[in-house]
């Protein structure tokens, strides 16, 4: 006599899909993305390079793969089938009393599904906590973690790029400057680049761009993010970082120090940042508090000169 056949009925499928398709309409009316991540996006985002390791056979947690090679669009993010999938080869996958390996690539701390994405969505049916997977990992400048959305690949790629040309995980591994507002790597690249330029008058080496960036992430913004830790400034401000707000302070101190006293730029800059965070902080509280905590970037400084100015290693 056989043994009876494991797993989810064609009724449990079909359960599955329509859950799915309640997933699909909640994250489409909420804005919230549930889609898994592409890898080949991922990979040419965050410039990814190419794997140099063979694959070792690893348990890996379900709950961290969180894209797919060449599927993503055919699983939801809980690997819930949708609609092309073909439910007589999902319910012949589960009819296995053991799954087999699955095949994936690890990106920081989440994988990537090169082959097995019905052997993943039937794990997650069965409530498997972990599933055996030959794993072949490629280093990453950027970390990803299981709640990083596709919509957040903009943010991941502008920092593998600002990385890229800082060299700062190198320079000072312990770093992690996170922003949340599109082009703020930018901006950020910018300062640095001023940083450069005086460092640059005050000694006879002119500094790579990279040295200058160590050099301000050490001097300059290391500094106020430990007192913006200190003064626990950011409960005011939820859903920001400490990066979001060194960016809008010295933003506001360098468009406003030629029009304003140090007092009335400190309120500006405060009072701009309150405003744009739609928050309801004391806004009084936070100008004092910003005027004993950040002396450094208020002070005047010299405009640096438009018509002549290095940029460094490019």
């Amino acid at each position: 006599m056989s043994n009876p056949v494991p797993g989810p009925s064609q009724e449990v499928f079909n359960a599955a899909r329509r859950q799915a398709f309640i997933q699909d309409i909640l994250a489409e009316l909420s804005g919230r993305s549930g889609d898994l991540l592409s890898f080949d996006e991922v990979h040419h985002q965050l410039r990814l390079s190419e794997p140099s390791q063979a694959a070792s056979l690893e348990e890996i947690p379900l709950d961290r793969i969180v894209g797919s090679v060449g599927r993503y669009r055919d699983f939801t993010r809980a690997f819930l089938p949708r609609a092309p999938i073909d439910s007589e080869r999902w319910t012949r996958i589960d009819r296995l009393p053991a799954l087999p390996p699955i095949d994936v690539f690890k990106v920081g701390d989440v994988y990537f599904v090169r082959d097995g994405n019905h052997r993943v969505s039937v794990a997650r049916a069965r409530k498997q906590k972990t599933i055996l997977a030959y794993v072949v990992e490629i280093p990453t400048r950027v970390p990803l973690d299981p709640h990083t959305s596709p919509d957040d690949l903009i943010l991941k790629s502008g920092y593998a790029e600002f990385l890229e040309r800082t060299a700062l995980d190198q320079t000072c591994p312990d770093q992690r400057i996170e922003l949340t507002r599109p082009g703020g790597y930018r901006s950020l690249l910018q300062h640095i680049e001023v940083h450069q330029f005086y460092s640059g008058l005050r000694s006879r080496h002119y500094p790579s761009l990279p040295e200058a960036a160590a050099d301000w992430y050490r001097e300059v913004y290391a500094p106020v993010v430990e007192r913006i830790q200190e003064s626990h400034i950011l409960q005011h401000f939820p859903g920001r970082t400490e990066a979001d707000l060194y960016l809008w302070i010295a933003e506001h101190r360098a468009a406003l120090q030629m029009r304003y006293s140090v007092g009335d730029q400190a309120q500006a800059a405060v009072d701009a940042f309150a405003r744009a965070q739609r928050s309801s902080a004391p806004i009084r509280w936070l100008r004092g508090r910003l005027h004993r905590l950040f002396p450094q970037l208020y002070r005047r400084q010299p405009k640096p000169p438009t018509s002549h100015k290095k940029t460094g290693d490019r």
